[in-house]
């Protein structure tokens, strides 16, 4: 069978456009991210990233702030499935020095149709206990505390429904602090897709 001729620039171009496709693949960001923990037999399927909420506090400092980080969690536990939204707390102002020391948030509420969502905190290792690797997201400010609630599939979908402007959370003091959206992080209907429950 005869080879067919193809002119140099046509395959050029078929080449280039080749390569542009498969850079756009390449280049397309990951909305979930999946692991096995070998040890506990347990998949963790986690956004790529958490949405940020950020409180700033200018009586104290003009840059510093106080970081919230919101993500869904699915653990596969030979499929008995869990639900959860991890929360991670961070900060960049000098607390316990400038700045007073908070206690970690016992409980988080976040609007739903315009009723508050209470989800009680727990540490994340302690909802998890099994999983010989915890880490569940990365953030760009070392964390204090990893807490999480667990969640029904039901709530992941409502609050992935929400624009999530803004979270409240209450110490065991009672203390109530309140963080705003700051940076947009993981598509949560992605994730939701990803675990199934995107079209229930």
């Amino acid at each position: 069978m005869r080879a067919r001729y193809v002119p140099p620039m046509l395959a050029r171009i078929a080449s280039i456009a080749t390569l542009v496709a498969l850079a756009g693949c390449a280049g397309q960001p990951r909305v979930v991210r999946e692991r096995l923990d070998e040890p506990s037999g347990t998949t963790v399927l986690a956004g790529a990233e958490p949405m940020v909420f950020a409180r700033t506090q200018p009586q104290y400092s003009g840059s510093g702030r106080d970081y919230l980080y919101l993500g869904p969690v699915e653990t596969n536990r030979q499929g008995v499935r869990e639900y959860y939204v991890w929360v991670g707390v961070a900060t960049t102002l000098d607390r316990g020095y400038l700045v007073p020391l908070v206690s970690e948030p016992e409980r988080v509420f976040i609007d739903v149709a315009g009723e508050p969502m209470e989800l009680a905190l727990r540490p994340w290792r302690d909802r998890e206990p099994s999983l010989r690797d915890a880490r569940v997201y990365g953030t760009p400010v070392r964390l204090f505390a990893e807490l999480a609630a667990r969640v029904t599939l039901d709530q992941l979908q409502k609050l992935a429904s929400e624009p999530l402007q803004a979270v409240r959370v209450v110490d065991r003091d009672g203390a109530t602090r309140a963080y705003y959206r700051w940076h947009e992080g993981s598509d949560w209907p992605a994730f939701l897709a990803a675990v199934g429950g995107g079209g229930r």
